[in-house]
């Protein structure tokens, strides 16, 4: 089973456009998108129209849930991304789910994964790389989830935790996807993960679970030259050259 996992496209159509061909490039047998669809950029009604249009189950990120709320404050500054949303775009914001699980079962074992934006307990809270280890894993203690998937910092990680002692040794994943359409950890291409499980995959070795970020290289110019001709700040254009 291998699953391509997106998060964070904010309504960069050009990257999510060049993030898809390459996903069709490596033929999963499942995608999902963590959230965030939309602002920071012109084309939100585009980018929610083309995940609808491939059928692509998508979480509700934080700015997927700010949109309504900001809809009619005016179409200046950073409000602007989300004045332009359709109302059939915005209906369709107000129903995503919060969290998507899955479970596998492999050799009679089972291994749960769970899907959020930014953790399980709030969409605007930030899972960072360098999080304290028992903190850690005490989300996924109350969770029930081996495999953490993520996104909301934008910074792509994949840290293996160890759960459990002596012959009962396990690990469990937790895996930020990146962005797709406004990377922050110096690298501007776009970032997706594919994720491989196999009928061997267990937790007791983490090495049978494998995780690939994949960037994609996409016309960075036009997505700025879209903000740059809207009245969004053109701050953001630079956060899209510089990835920061």
């Amino acid at each position: 089973m291998r699953i391509a996992i997106l998060s964070d496209i904010h309504a960069n159509l050009p990257a999510l456009e060049a993030t898809l061909k390459s996903i069709d490039s490596q033929k999963p047998d499942a995608i999902y998108c963590l959230g965030d669809l939309v602002g920071y950029n012109v084309w939100p009604n585009e980018v929610i129209n083309e995940i609808r249009k491939r059928g692509i189950a998508t979480l509700a990120g934080n700015h997927d849930a700010k949109a309504k709320k900001v809809w009619h404050d005016g179409t200046e500054g950073s409000n602007y991304a989300y004045s332009i949303i359709g109302t059939n775009e915005m209906d369709y914001l107000a129903t995503l789910p919060a969290h998507i699980r899955l479970e596998f079962s492999f050799n009679g074992k089972p291994i749960h994964l769970l899907m959020v934006h930014g953790s399980p307990y709030s969409n605007k809270e930030y899972l960072l790389e360098d999080k304290d280890e028992a903190e850690f894993l005490n989300i996924f203690t109350d969770t029930g989830a081996h495999i953490l998937l993520f996104g909301h910092s934008h910074k792509p990680y994949h840290r293996i935790l160890p759960a459990g002692n002596g012959t009962d040794q396990e690990y469990v994943h937790a895996i930020n996807v990146g962005s797709v359409g406004k990377p922050k950890d110096g690298d501007p291409r776009a970032c997706y993960v594919m994720l491989t499980l196999t009928e061997n995959s267990n937790l007791s070795d983490k090495d049978t679970i494998t995780v690939g970020f994949i960037r994609v290289a996409y016309d960075i110019e036009k997505a700025v030259a879209g903000i740059k001709d809207s009245p969004l700040p053109d701050e953001f254009a630079d956060m899209l050259r510089n990835a920061y």
